[in-house]
């Protein structure tokens, strides 16, 4: 078995499917084709779409899988599934969030789908293979029968206890990486100074932007949702960790909600603490933020958490993106974190975008002058994303036609990437870049003053340039002091 994860070279999704694989006797192997480049993100090269067909005759797979996650890279997905099909007489299965929500879709190009949670369902269907079992009573598993009919299976029941999945494996043979035309044998992560896991599933929430909520749907009267590793499981796999990656600097948990029980937290307190002892950073919530929590996280090494607020506007965060929490709410989270110490609090806001007006870019700079400091703020645009609620919306409010959605979903990936950080239109001297530079510029303590005298000239209509002109400075400043960061937390010793 050949699993191919793409755009991430810790791929999280096919490690747990390698560990499943090899629990049942297979001999899994992974390739981790590129990895996301922040800066200028560039789909699969001729050069290594061969290196890709080598590997292949090579390793000489009965089967293909594909973690195919997102639209984003939809076009290198592409390429590689038609390069197989063009020079191999392989069956392709195609697996993740993607795959999940829009099996039709993936079936025109891989031979089997796997929805949602794929670790036995993946098993049963190489199983069922094997032995050329009849694969229409396999739960999760979309397929195309004899009369080329899309059939879509039911999706069988949430494993809630997560540690019998165990934890993927590090390192290990029958790794490769493909990344800027070159291919390399070996786990990429075991060169890394970041380790990512993962301590739960599900998410909570049900924000419109996001395709959590669609995939919670699917799992309607399926099991609980939203489920946490112990906190034993956790712990070895980090002591395995620190055990293999040998400039391990920190651990970064992709959990979309961290846990907030306080037994568990109580626990993972002094295991971490005693145990790891490596600074990690989490995601947050406002409505997951409370003093208990946080006081013991930071104790325990937690020294960043990005905390979605995503609009200022509480008509935007509710009618638009499904967000239920108050103005107070988000300004109470900001003083927990900053009484506690966390040492980088960064606020995560969707601007520009059709559904935000001027008025809520105002209503945005005023919740943002009202957080408690040290804080910093990612400012990016609104990525429509297929299967998401806010695609709907947005047809219905007549912003775009299902088509022009489609056209802009399915786009390649340096225009999607340009869609969400594109920052071309803050450079215009308007009414709503210069609301979008002073929420920037919210973050800049020591500027607080002059922030509220140039917003006082910004609603008499003045000052617009001047604004621009300082965002402008102050991300250059900003982009310093980050690289100073990352440089301390690369010279800290274990």
């Amino acid at each position: 078995m050949l699993l191919i994860g793409f755009y991430n070279e810790n791929a999280l999704g096919i490690k747990y499917l390698s560990n499943a694989l090899q629990k049942a006797g297979y001999e899994p192997k992974i390739l981790y084709f590129k990895k996301f480049n922040s800066i200028n993100p560039k789909s699969a090269t001729d050069i290594e779409i061969k290196l890709l067909l080598d590997l292949i005759k090579e390793v000489k797979p009965s089967y293909i899988g594909m973690s195919v996650m997102a639209s984003l890279y939809l076009e290198s997905v592409y390429m590689v599934t038609n390069a197989v099909k063009q020079n191999f007489d392989i069956p392709i299965i195609w697996g993740g969030v993607y795959s999940t929500l829009f099996p039709e879709k993936a079936l025109d190009y891989a031979d089997y789908v796997i929805r949602g949670e794929g670790e036995e369902a993946f098993v049963e269907l190489l199983d069922f293979l094997k032995s050329d079992g009849d694969i229409s009573s396999i739960l999760n598993l979309a397929y195309k029968n004899k009369y080329n009919e899309v059939v879509i299976n039911d999706i069988r029941p949430l494993k809630e206890r997560l540690d019998e999945l165990g934890y993927p494996e590090i390192g290990g043979e029958g790794k490769y990486f493909i990344y800027n035309n070159i291919i390399s044998q070996g786990d990429p992560q075991l060169k890394d100074m970041v380790y990512e896991m993962s301590a739960s599933r599900g998410c909570p929430f049900a924000c419109s932007y996001c395709c959590s909520i669609s995939l919670k749907r699917i799992y309607t009267n399926k099991g609980k949702y939203v489920r946490f590793r112990s906190v034993e499981s956790v712990i070895n796999e980090l002591l395995e960790a620190k055990k293999r990656i040998k400039n391990l600097k920190a651990i970064h948990f992709w959990d979309e909600i961290f846990s907030d029980d306080p037994k568990w937290i109580d626990e993972f307190k002094i295991r971490y603490k005693k145990d790891i002892g490596i600074p990690f950073k989490i995601w947050g919530h406002p409505l997951k933020i409370n003093k208990y929590t946080i006081d013991a996280l930071v104790e325990a090494g937690l020294y960043q958490i990005v905390v979605g607020i995503q609009s200022g506007s509480l008509r935007v965060r509710k009618d638009v993106f499904n967000r239920t929490e108050s103005q107070e709410k988000i300004i109470e989270s900001s003083r927990i974190l900053s009484d506690a110490g966390v040492p980088r609090v960064i606020y995560d806001f969707m601007l520009q975008h059709p559904f935000e007006n001027t008025e809520d870019l105002i209503d945005t700079y005023n919740l943002c002058i009202q957080l408690k400091h040290p804080f910093e703020l990612q400012i990016h645009g609104l990525n429509f994303l297929p299967g998401t609620d806010i695609v709907k919306k947005a047809v219905r409010k007549g912003f775009f036609t299902k088509e022009q959605l489609e056209k802009i979903m399915y786009s390649n990936m340096q225009q999607q990437y340009d869609m969400y950080w594109g920052t071309e239109r803050l450079d215009k001297n308007t009414d709503d870049s210069a609301w979008i530079s002073l929420i920037y510029l919210t973050q800049f303590p020591k500027l607080r003053p002059l922030v509220e005298l140039l917003a006082s000239e910004v609603k008499k209509g003045n000052s617009g340039k001047v604004v621009l002109t300082l965002k402008k400075i102050m991300s250059r400043a900003k982009m310093l002091k980050s690289l100073t960061e990352k440089a301390k937390l690369v010279i800290r010793k274990r």
